[in-house]
């Protein structure tokens, strides 16, 4: 019997008195009515929602329910976005790029999977150093699914008044579970850090146990997404409660070359992108996003319809070394972590025409050491 899962979920909580859950499913069943053109039962259904007075609205992208917000400062504890697919394009390697697949799969599938017994929570957590495309991946996630993505907010859920995180974490928890939509956790570790870490108080101890509370009794259907920087800070039981666990990392040199091609876009075609790419290990895609970005401007602010290489150059040596340079003022401490990021591309007599000298002065200044 099709939809017999909502149908189900609707007279169990109903049966039990759980108006939200009931609108959260019937919501559910509107959507996947619409899906399939059938107006006449949609309407009918719409109407018994609204004739029933709940305050759950239609869950389709069009509907923009209000966010909740903390009951002390009144500032909403998420927000809201509706990303597209070509709107967050990523790049990933091999491995990750199919376990996101997998993964959206999972999410499509949820209810055939359920059906035979295999289901679970949609739940994917992602980890890695900042830069990595985190919540790139987050919304790109979101474009794919074609569902609204209500980023919660860690600087509004955390409260300072004893008890109301946790309670903010339930009106969050309440809101998206009655909804078709994703709920994104981003820097995960604010709220869900090592419960035997002697520096933590006992009430954000208690807010990782309200949050392992809520995240049994989310909504199956509901997406949940989360990200952190920190993954070694986190609860272990919180990782229990993730399907999917993806590790980002800092891109390989193919995915760097695709990187540059995305982002320089039609003002890659005077650049040599291996040699760049090259140049950019170690680098993130946040980095070289922002390289791109940056050159682009320089680019249009000149007037001019291609980006100089060499400048280009110095503004990822200045991304690597972590500090502005410019080849007027080099020391000879400058010159050696320059050449130490690639000793064959930055050999003397690159090195001699990037700062129009000659190979000797480059040699003698390499050898130079400071006092």
């Amino acid at each position: 019997m099709e939809h017999i899962r909502e149908i189900t979920k609707i007279a169990e909580w109903g049966l039990r008195k759980d108006a939200v859950r009931v609108a959260a499913y019937l919501n559910q069943l509107i959507d996947k009515l619409e899906a399939e053109g059938d107006k006449k039962d949609v309407l009918r259904l719409k109407e018994l929602l609204d004739a029933s007075g709940s305050t759950v609205q239609t869950s389709g992208i069009g509907s923009r329910p209000r966010l909740p917000v903390d009951g002390e400062s009144r500032l909403a504890l998420a927000d809201e976005e509706i990303p597209t697919e070509a709107g967050f394009p990523v790049v990933l390697d091999g491995g990750t790029s199919r376990r996101v697949e997998e993964f959206i799969s999972f999410v499509k599938n949820s209810d055939e999977l359920e059906a035979h017994g295999v289901g679970g929570s949609p739940s994917l957590i992602t980890y890695g150093p900042p830069g990595t495309g985190k919540t790139q991946l987050a919304r790109y996630i979101a474009g794919r699914l074609n569902m609204p993505l209500v980023v919660a907010r860690a600087d509004t859920l955390i409260s300072s008044y004893l008890g109301s995180t946790s309670k903010n974490l339930r009106t969050l928890f309440d809101h998206v579970s009655a909804r078709r939509c994703i709920l994104f956790l981003d820097e995960l570790d604010a709220f869900a850090k090592l419960r035997d870490d002697q520096q933590e108080l006992g009430e954000l101890k208690r807010v990782v146990v309200s949050l392992l509370q809520n995240l049994d009794n989310m909504n199956p259907q509901t997406v949940l997404l989360a990200a952190t920087n920190h993954e070694h800070l986190l609860d272990p039981a919180i990782w229990r409660r993730f399907t999917f666990k993806i590790p980002l990392s800092p891109p390989g040199p193919n995915e760097r070359d695709q990187m540059m091609r995305l982002f320089f876009g039609d003002y890659a075609t005077n650049l040599d992108l291996s040699a760049l790419s090259v140049l950019a290990e170690t680098v993130t895609g946040s980095d070289i996003k922002t390289l791109a970005q940056d050159a682009i401007r320089d680019a249009v602010i000149r007037k001019q319809k291609t980006i100089d290489q060499e400048r280009l150059i110095w503004r990822l040596i200045a991304i690597r070394i972590k500090r502005d340079v410019s080849p007027g003022d080099l020391t000879p401490e400058d010159l050696r972590a320059i050449q130490a990021l690639n000793p064959v591309f930055f050999n003397g007599k690159r090195l001699a025409e990037m700062l129009n000298t000659s190979t000797a002065t480059i040699s003698r200044k390499l050898k130079t050491r400071s006092e």
